[in-house]
């Protein structure tokens, strides 16, 4: 291995690298649990059949419906994942597993992807680094958990019930 090359993978590990609670060090979100949820007017399309204008997923996903600037306004509960799946398999994992939330809860929670190619200005606003990225907002508008990686149905499934019966 070159020097090059393995100062290049220090420094990737370094990035990554955890502390104790197993939260990392080097790549963290600005915003984070507890936090308000910036009014973000992410791109969205009208036609669900056009979601490759705002994703760079390779298959539909119905996410891309809801601005989240308009779900804060409405004070719907919602969850979020950043991620870019044309060169992310992670990514693509999560927002299949946030596609399979929205079959089951409907209209009773809102689930949206934002892609980084597509619309890097709201992962700039959140203050995305690395991916993905999954908030869950609820209906007041507030953080209520941040999940960096992949993401099992069973805990988004806890979230979303926690919120729906607070409310």
């Amino acid at each position: 291995m070159s020097a090059r090359l393995l100062a290049v993978a220090l420094l990737a590990f370094g990035l990554g690298a955890c502390d104790v609670d197993g939260v990392s060090k080097g790549l963290k979100a600005k915003v984070g649990v507890g936090d308000a949820a910036p009014p973000s007017n992410n791109l969205t399309v009208d036609n669900p059949d056009e979601w490759y204008l705002v994703s760079s997923m390779d298959t539909k996903v119905p996410l891309y419906r809801w601005k989240i600037a308009e779900l804060l306004e409405q004070r719907k509960p919602f969850i979020v994942v950043f991620g870019t799946p044309q060169h992310c398999t992670m990514c693509v994992d999560q927002i299949v597993r946030i596609a399979v939330m929205e079959e089951k809860f409907g209209d009773r929670f809102a689930f949206l992807h934002v892609d980084g190619y597509r619309d890097s200005a709201i992962w700039q606003e959140w203050g995305v680094t690395g991916e993905p990225w999954t908030f869950v907002v609820d209906g007041s508008g507030i953080v209520r958990n941040v999940f960096p990686g992949q993401t099992e149905l069973a805990l988004l499934e806890h979230e979303i019930n926690a919120i729906l019966e607070d409310s």
